[in-house]
């Protein structure tokens, strides 16, 4: 279909006006999103993990929560609370910083919604001699409260070992260097 013929049926029936609406509430929901992230956010760079379980629906009895070194799911309030707030036991993380990015969100019901992002983690660990960083893909899912959208279900998903050591080293080549291997390919 030509481009005019597309604009001129979208028009009659309304779609580009659906489309534009969706785009509005999709970029609304995402800014409200990103909002709860940012408190996320600065609660783990307070090293307040007992203060994240604020940031959940209370009133979910069945939250889960699959962090990147878990090995299974913690499902409940009482697997989530042993881990956002463990009685007692060892401190293994001495100082942890976190940063949400590449937030897309949107909405599956008028009172549920849909995120998927990246979180990069700076931590050092007591037992290591030095921080470590990394770079997780998380989803989750959230439920609007009157207090704002809070979690019911939380995601990281590390990416396969070839792909992270690939982005690694893909990460690593600095600046200069497109500039440089332009300049070669000239020369061949």
């Amino acid at each position: 279909m030509q481009r005019r013929q597309f604009i001129a049926a979208a028009l009659a029936t309304g779609t580009l006006a659906e489309v534009s609406a969706a785009t509005k509430i999709s970029d609304n929901i995402t800014a409200e999103i990103t909002a709860l992230l940012r408190e996320t956010e600065a609660l783990w760079d307070a090293q307040d993990t007992k203060r994240l379980r604020e940031l959940w629906d209370q009133d979910d009895s069945e939250p889960f929560y699959l962090a990147g070194e878990q090995n299974d799911w913690f499902i409940g309030w009482e697997q989530l609370n042993g881990y956002l707030a463990p009685a007692r036991g060892p401190k293994v993380t001495e100082a942890i910083k976190v940063r949400f990015y590449n937030i897309k969100a949107r909405l599956l019901a008028p009172d549920l919604a849909f995120a998927a992002y990246w979180m990069r983690t700076e931590m050092k660990l007591i037992f290591q001699p030095k921080p470590f960083a990394s770079d997780n893909r998380v989803s989750a899912t959230f439920r609007r409260k009157p207090e704002g959208w809070r979690y019911l279900t939380y995601t990281e998903a590390f990416q396969a070992p070839n792909m992270y050591i690939n982005h690694l080293m893909e990460k690593d080549v600095s600046d200069e260097y497109q500039t440089f291997f332009d300049e070669a390919k000239k020369r061949k």
